[in-house]
């Protein structure tokens, strides 16, 4: 059971990272503000801002973002067990060789939803008020920003661990 959660989380998270970065950075598409999320945690670990304490930011949030993924991991191997722990079951695509089920991202966004909140206000009141570069001590763009990404990392993390430990342990079996 450890196996296949380990790899569907590592899986799982690399991807609901990489959507998640995608959205906190969509603004500047359309030269929108956004939060420079990878430069403030890394010029906080450095007391620089330059590449070398960008690309620690990017590594950081990467791999934080695969550590979190385990949590949400579990809650779908307890939503999998037999008897499932919850009964709601909302099937997108009845009959398709791959069981697709609505009820986890959407618990994965409404589980985003407060985790976003809580990481919001902890980075704004605890990091941004000390960051060591004030340009990134502004709390306006960041805690919308931060919420809307965990809400779409939430999502994305369940969907695709609910597809990857279906498969994962159905070939235990």
């Amino acid at each position: 059971m450890i196996l296949p959660l380990l790899l569907s989380s590592f899986a799982a998270g690399l991807i609901a990272t990489a959507v998640m970065v995608f959205f906190l950075y969509l603004p500047r598409a359309w030269q929108g503000a956004t939060y420079d999320v990878m430069g403030a945690l890394g010029s906080a670990m450095t007391g620089r801002e330059n590449g070398q304490s960008r690309f620690m930011g990017t590594t950081t949030y990467f791999l934080v973002g695969i550590l979190i993924a385990l949590l949400y991991g579990w809650i779908v191997l307890a939503l999998l067990e037999d008897p499932p722990v919850m009964g709601p079951s909302w099937p997108v695509f009845p009959g398709a060789p791959v069981h697709i089920d609505l009820l986890f991202p959407l618990l994965g966004a409404l589980i985003g939803f407060v985790h976003g909140l809580v990481v919001a206000l902890l980075v704004a009141v605890i990091v941004i008020e000390h960051h060591p570069i004030v340009s990134y001590r502004e709390k306006v763009r960041l805690i919308p920003s931060q919420v809307l990404g965990h809400v779409v990392y939430g999502a994305t993390v369940m969907f695709f661990h609910h597809q990857f430990l279906q498969l994962l342990l159905s070939l235990r079996s």
